[in-house]
C-alpha cells in the first residue's frame, strides 16, 4: 500500500512540474510577443525575427527547472527532459552562432549520449 501511496504522490509532483513547465513558457511566449509588438524586442541572430526569443527563454528555463529537480527533493528529471533542453538550448545557440543542421544533428547525438551515459552511471551507485 506504501508503494502505491509512492508512486502517486511521484506522479502527481511529476504533473506539478510539468505545469509549471508550461506556465512558465506560455508567459516566456506571451511576454515575447508583447515585446515583439511594442517595437521593443531586440533583433538577434540575421533573421530579424521575433520567435528565437522562444527558445532563448526556454532553454535555459528547461535547464534550470531540471537542476531544481535534480537538487531537491523532486522526482528527478526523465532522460527525455534532459534531451528537449539540450535541443532548446542548441537551437538558441544557434541563433547566435552560425551552425549548420549538420553540425546540429551531431552535437544532438553526442549530448543525448552523454545524458543516457551520465544518467545509467548515476543510478549504478
Amino acid at each position: 500500500m506504501t508503494e502505491l501511496k509512492d508512486a502517486a504522490t511521484e506522479a502527481a509532483e511529476r504533473k506539478r512540474m510539468e505545469r509549471i513547465w508550461w506556465g512558465g513558457v506560455l508567459i516566456w511566449i506571451g511576454l515575447a510577443l508583447a515585446a515583439k509588438y511594442a517595437n521593443i524586442l531586440p533583433d538577434v541572430g540575421d533573421t530579424g525575427e521575433w520567435w528565437p526569443w522562444i527558445f532563448i527563454g526556454v532553454g535555459p528555463w528547461s535547464l534550470v527547472l531540471n537542476l531544481y529537480r535534480q537538487t531537491s527533493d523532486s522526482p528527478d528529471p526523465k532522460t527525455w527532459d534532459w534531451i528537449w533542453t539540450a535541443v532548446f538550448l542548441l537551437v538558441a545557440l544557434g541563433t547566435f552562432v552560425d551552425i549548420s543542421g549538420e553540425i546540429v544533428g551531431s552535437i544532438v547525438l553526442v549530448v543525448i549520449g552523454l545524458i543516457m551515459l551520465t544518467r545509467a552511471l548515476r543510478r549504478s551507485e
